[in-house]
């Protein structure tokens, strides 16, 4: 039996309560969720910092993990040879994240002429993905490669794919994309997070179409958390665990071009 995690990030001040881990065992092609909860009830801690230093911590021993936030910038922005480079370079450019995001929509418009602030990686365009400094990411692509990322890239333990391989028992991270997962899968990928009724039968028909066309089970705990969490974080991190499981099973090859210098999202 194997095991993986999917994990829906967030770069927020209190971030542990955006950050949910859906924890998963692979056994005969069935996965099963047993876990999911967010990182302040896992970690005990909620505040920025301390979460995601608790967060790296479960990432050294882990197994498999699919982790939804951009694990690079586009190679015109921060103009290094490569991918680790990159790394190091997103977390020396600035102090915080909406410094980075000046950085990089400055070198981006340089580049274009002014043309364009909010450049894509090669990746991005095929998946609908946005910018990865982008209005709605920036603090997760930020925090997340300088203070997750970055620092587990570097050890032995750990393989980023695809920019990395490890030995067997290495620990293998990988970006995910759950909204486009579940478009790929022809079941809702907006729209169903919030309390209303609308989006409450929305969160319903994903865990229902999850459940009939996808290897993925659930326990009913685990069910009525996916239906409850009007935030729709705990569903982000389940379809995130199952864009890992894919991944996974494909030997993390790439399925469509990518820049080795920017990453590569698993849908």
């Amino acid at each position: 039996m194997r095991s993986l995690t999917g994990i829906d990030f967030s770069g927020a001040r209190q971030a542990g309560h955006g950050i949910w881990l859906a924890d998963a065992t692979v056994a005969d092609g069935q996965i099963t969720v047993e876990d999911c909860r967010s990182a302040a009830d896992r970690f005990g801690v909620a505040e920025r910092a301390p979460c995601l230093g608790r967060l790296t911590e479960f990432l050294r021993e882990a197994e498999t993990v699919g982790l939804d936030f951009p694990f690079g910038v586009p190679a015109t922005v921060h103009d290094r040879e490569t991918w680790a480079a990159s790394l190091e370079w997103v977390a020396t450019a600035a102090a915080d994240a909406d410094s980075f995001q000046q950085v990089c929509r400055e070198r981006a418009k340089s580049a274009t002429d002014g043309a364009r602030a909010d450049l894509k990686r090669e990746t991005d365009g095929p998946v609908g993905a946005l910018s990865p400094y982008g209005s709605h990411v920036w603090k997760q692509t930020f925090y997340g490669i300088r203070d997750v990322l970055a620092p587990l890239a570097g050890t032995d333990g750990v393989a980023v794919r695809p920019m990395q391989d490890g030995a067997s028992d290495a620990t293998d991270l990988c970006e995910v994309y759950p909204a486009a997962t579940l478009a790929a899968l022809d079941l809702p990928a907006a729209e169903y997070k919030d309390d209303s009724a609308t989006a409450r039968d929305r969160r319903r028909t994903i865990v229902d179409g999850l459940t009939a066309e996808t290897p993925l089970s659930f326990t009913d705990e685990v069910r009525g958390i996916l239906l409850d969490d009007a935030g729709g974080d705990a569903l982000d991190a389940v379809v995130a665990a199952l864009g890992t499981y894919r991944a996974r099973q494909a030997d993390f090859e790439p399925d469509r071009p990518w820049d080795e210098r920017e990453g590569h999202i698993y849908v």
